[in-house]
């Protein structure tokens, strides 16, 4: 065959095409893979202990392999801890139910949040262990002591034992309901207040109100944030551990058990590696099992709104002065009962340790700073420092390794079924709990001749807290819009270009992870006991230490819980309208 052109004559000479065809592959280069790298190497602090005990949990005496370490489910208080795990989940959903109905009425009333949202903030920025502390000074069964007891004595002459038999779980819900609902409430409200104003007009002037508007506008939007929020406390919830240490008395512990601390237990008493493997795994199946439904929520749905309701946005109308006059109101007064925790807290605190422990919080006998002095003799500075080092080392290793690989899971190319196999394996690694890898990385630590290293253990939080940072920035890259993405890819546009486009939900995103990481280590508790030798000394330990003893030692515990505190409340104050809008980047309509 000829082709002539420009008086040129091109001869082509073809062969007959044999074979089926052969579809092409777009060259994907190896190297952005090497930004997951060092997201590899740290997560496998976890993946190989994981695996560790999972192969253990199945794994017989005899060295063979079956079901027969499972047999410890049968105990009845292994069978006891499994119902509070799950009566603990009940209690997390029904939290999310509680702060979705008080952001909806702090949005119908506008005000409300003026006052309310930094006292809802400050509780969810003290550890769990802290709360317990604060909550087990407000149960306290004696009247001198005890605000809820000397209140109730007050009013009706006589009053229960708040920490005895089946009464302790009212302070338990109590103090997890103080620390998890400023959280809630705060993401609902971020929610609630992206839902376009002329939206909701055209809605109201269609008569769509009432229930018709909460299922047909405000529910389908909130979805993907009901989701993170689910995920969270459930999570939190069946992870429960420190609060039932320190708030519950000795005898009546094994009432209170969950599975983690049966776990714990068995650990400790000596149990058989195959056992105690086993509580672990089925911790893990039961958070993993509920926690599908808090997955699905993160699947952002699209939302058609009607062909009426797509209109120019008008200006939000500023409510009438009476309006915000009663939000006001009702958000101060809300405010003050909300901070009275905290205030117990401290005022405990400025009390001599003698005096704590004989009367109240609002006794004027024996002011001064005395259980400070207490708490500094019991090792508060040191445990200070090392809680510095261990949070900043924690949190600088994440950001380093977590960026990269989030721009790797949205930018880099990866094919569809390994960015779903990448993504699906950190929500996995999200939710495990602290027990599927404990005993064995401890031991690893133990043998490396690394107990007692802060390094190690900030090595150890960084991969926990490796998965959930991943997952957050991923959605924040993925806000872009495709079409400059795929540009930025193929070569025309610049990856810098992208990077700009999305700043304004990286920025906050990364500010998110940041402070959650530095504040959740800050606070740790479990990882501490659990992994890390006496060396390591964080805040939360210390305070562990000091509560064993809480009748005779409640000022104490009181200042070191307030000192213990300071810095996560300054950090979260300071930076929480960044940390909601990095919360719920990739969320909003």
């Amino acid at each position: 065959m000829g082709l002539q052109s420009n008086g040129l004559t091109l001869e082509i000479v073809g062969r007959e095409i044999s074979g089926r065809p052969v579809p092409g592959k777009p060259r994907r280069p190896l190297g952005p893979y090497l930004l997951g790298l060092p997201a590899l190497l740290l997560t496998s602090l976890l993946l190989i202990p994981i695996a560790v005990t999972v192969v253990a949990a199945f794994k017989r005496p005899d060295g063979t392999f079956g079901l027969g370490n499972f047999a410890v489910m049968g105990d009845p208080a292994a069978l006891h801890a499994v119902g509070n795990s799950l009566a603990w989940i009940a209690v997390a959903l029904g939290l999310v139910v509680v702060g979705f109905l008080l952001a909806l009425v702090s949005y119908r009333l506008p005000g409300l949040s003026t006052f309310l949202q930094p006292a809802l903030v400050i509780p969810f920025a003290v550890s769990v262990l802290v709360s317990g502390a604060t909550f087990r000074l407000i149960y306290d069964p004696t009247p001198e002591r005890g605000t809820v007891t000397a209140v109730w004595t007050e009013l009706l002459g006589s009053s229960p034992v708040w920490l005895g038999p089946g009464l302790f779980w009212l302070v338990l819900v109590s103090a997890f309901g103080w620390t998890w609902l400023g959280y809630v409430v705060s993401l609902f409200r971020a929610g609630l207040d992206a839902i376009p104003d002329d939206v909701s007009r055209t809605l109201v002037a269609e008569g769509v109100t009432g229930w018709r508007r909460l299922l047909a506008l405000e529910l389908p939007l909130l979805r993907p944030i009901t989701g993170v929020v689910t995920l969270t406390l459930v999570i939190a919830a069946v992870r429960v551990f420190d609060l039932v240490l320190i708030v519950v008395p000795g005898p009546m512990q094994r009432d209170a058990d969950v599975l983690g601390l049966n776990w714990w237990r068995a650990t400790s008493t000596g149990e058989p590696a195959g056992r105690t493997a086993v509580l672990g795994v089925v911790l893990f199946a039961i958070v993993a099992a509920v926690a599908v439904i808090g997955v699905r929520g993160l699947r952002r749905r699209r939302w058609a709104m009607p062909v009426s309701v797509v209109q120019p946005s008008l200006a939000r109308s500023r409510p009438s002065l009476r309006v915000r006059r009663i939000g006001w109101t009702v958000g101060f007064a809300v405010s003050l009962v909300w901070i009275l925790p905290a205030v117990v807290l401290v005022a405990t605190a400025l009390h001599s340790p003698r005096e704590a422990g004989l009367r109240g919080w609002w006794s004027l006998d024996g002011i001064g700073l005395e259980s400070f002095t207490a708490a500094v003799n019991a090792g508060l500075l040191r445990a200070l420092l090392s809680t510095l080092l261990i949070s900043a080392v924690a949190t600088l290793v994440l950001l380093v390794i977590a960026v990269p690989t989030a721009y790797l899971v949205a930018w880099g190319g990866l094919p569809p079924w390994l960015g779903r196999l990448v993504s699906s394996s950190f929500v996995v690694l999200a939710v495990t709990p602290v027990q599927m890898y404990a005993a064995p990385l401890r031991d690893a630590i133990g043998a490396a001749g690394l107990a007692g290293s802060r390094v190690a253990l900030a090595l150890v939080h960084a991969a926990a807290g490796l998965p959930f940072a991943v997952l957050l920035l991923r959605s924040a890259f993925a806000s872009a819009p495709p079409v400059l993405v795929a540009e930025a890819l193929q070569g025309p546009a610049r990856q810098s270009a992208v990077l700009a486009t999305v700043q304004r939900t990286y920025r906050p995103a990364l500010v998110a992870v940041a402070v959650l990481e530095f504040a959740l280590v800050w606070n740790d508790f479990i990882v501490g006991f659990l992994i890390s030798g006496p060396g390591t000394t964080p805040l939360s330990l210390v305070l562990w230490g000091e509560a064993r003893q809480f009748s005779a030692s409640s000022g104490t515990v009181a200042a070191a819980a307030f000192v213990a505190s300071v810095v996560p409340v300054a950090l979260l104050l300071t930076f929480w309208r960044t940390v909601v809008r990095g919360l719920t980047v990739g969320s909003k309509p």
